[in-house]
């Protein structure tokens, strides 16, 4: 069932040339939405940039009410969505899509954290809507063939999607080379320079105020793995690595809070909510970064380094990418034990570890640096947006809006008694650029005469 309610008591009127962007989701953690990676990415990115401007108002489409996405300035579309992530990539519902693309709204853009579909999306708006938006991207994960657990990899499905798109974020370099060189199977030079050009790095950060003062020097000895105990993550391997430590010593536990229960009794699986999760990863000895196959950014690891919890992390760019400097590298498990033993042992060492890292974290890491250029990457979509280039049809609604004051986007095309095939986003356009024309932040759109 989707949910489309509106207040029109509730319109800012405070005139804004609003620009209005249709998110697409991308679902994996049915158990908990809250914590789900894309609506963490994306409450962060809403926040962030709310700070940056006041002119972008976001539409979000999710499974349910998340209240971690109760901004002013967003909307959430509640559709039904496949909770199994494999499923859930392949799986796309037109019909549960088509009241969104009513003369009701209006989408400037499309940002697609779901490439898979995208194409899809692409097509049904294109199609059978009268709105034309540009479309970006943030992709949170790709099926690589030898990194899914499943039978049958949707990789085709994020590429057609990429396609696309005008440009699309994701976490690493690293996983850029990944992308291309899994692309190279099955496309050819051309197809992979557009690839190139369209995917662009984009670290995720953190907050300036989730950052603490100071590291803590007297902590327990708790070794963390804090991120998904999934096969991606080398989980077996470092609980491998783990059972050798215990070997040499037993005074130490293992904290992997990801974790749905522990038959060894000597690693634990506490829950805590988030503040909490901070506070318990401040107080513990050191956090392992485990080597991964998918070369993502580790937002784990940021979480404790920005805590005072210092990491060692497996030698790899993009790690690299992550801390370039004041972190413990290792290659081998040799070498990863004895940095375990050195941690346990010289609290000094480690807390020196903590304070660079923390350090770190706080001059080179923090996210608002980054959202600033995605507010230009916003800005520079809608500068090259089509306009109208008919002065008379564009006259003609000029003058409806100043004629009224105020008027609706929906109330607008009913008077205009336009249909899907007369593309608006161009009209739009034009409007905004006008020096009288503004539209307001709220979720109706609704458009405003101002006097020069």
């Amino acid at each position: 069932m989707l949910d489309v309610l509106c207040d029109i008591e509730k319109l800012d009127t405070n005139p804004k040339k609003t620009k209005r962007i249709l998110v697409y989701p991308n679902i994996t953690y049915s158990k908990n939405y809250e914590q789900d990676s894309f609506v963490q990415v994306l409450m962060t990115m809403i926040s962030g940039l709310n700070e940056i401007r006041d002119d972008l108002y976001w539409y979000v489409i999710l499974p349910c009410y998340v209240k971690n996405l109760d901004f002013e300035n967003v909307k959430q579309f509640h559709i039904s969505i496949p909770s199994h992530p494999p499923t859930m990539r392949v799986h796309f519902d037109t019909d549960a899509l088509k009241p969104l693309l009513n003369s009701k709204w209006d989408y400037d853009l499309i940002f697609s954290h779901l490439p898979e579909h995208t194409l899809n999306v692409s097509n049904l708006i294109y199609n059978k809507s009268h709105h034309k938006p540009k479309i970006f991207g943030y992709s949170h994960w790709f099926d690589f063939e030898k990194i899914v657990t499943w039978e049958k990899h949707a990789f085709l499905y994020n590429i057609s999607g990429l396609l696309e798109m005008e440009f699309c974020y994701l976490n690493t370099n690293a996983q850029k080379k990944l992308v291309l060189e899994e692309s190279k199977k099955y496309f050819n030079d051309d197809v992979i320079q557009k690839l190139d050009n369209i995917l662009r790095v984009h670290n995720p950060g953190i907050k300036s105020e989730d950052v603490v003062d100071s590291h803590k020097v007297d902590t327990d000895k708790v070794i963390v793995f804090n991120h998904r105990p999934w096969a991606y993550k080398n989980y077996d391997h470092f609980i491998s690595l783990m059972k050798k430590l215990r070997e040499q010593r037993q005074d130490f536990t293992v904290w992997v809070p990801l974790l749905d229960k522990s038959n060894i009794d000597w690693i634990t699986c506490e829950k805590y909510d988030k503040k909490e999760y901070y506070k318990r990863l401040s107080e513990c000895r050191v956090g392992f970064s485990p080597k991964q196959t998918y070369a993502g950014w580790s937002v784990s690891t940021t979480d404790g380094m920005m805590n005072g919890l210092p990491y060692i992390l497996y030698d790899s760019d993009y790690y690299h990418e992550l801390c370039q400097h004041s972190a413990d590298f290792f290659e081998t498990d040799e070498e990863a034990l004895k940095l375990l033993n050195q941690y346990l042992d010289d609290e000094p060492c480690r807390n020196e570890m903590a304070r660079q890292q923390l350090e770190y974290a706080r001059t080179h890491l923090i996210y608002k640096n980054t959202l600033l250029s995605m507010s230009d990457d916003i800005d520079i979509l809608m500068v090259n947006a089509k306009r109208v280039k008919s002065q008379d049809a564009l006259g003609k609604i000029k003058n409806i809006i100043e004629t009224e004051g105020t008027i609706t986007k929906e109330e607008l095309i009913k008077r205009l008694n336009w249909g899907v095939n007369i593309a608006w986003n161009k009209y739009r356009n034009a409007l905004l650029d006008s020096n009288t024309i503004y539209d307001i932040i709220s979720d109706i759109p609704t458009y405003n005469y101002k006097s020069e």
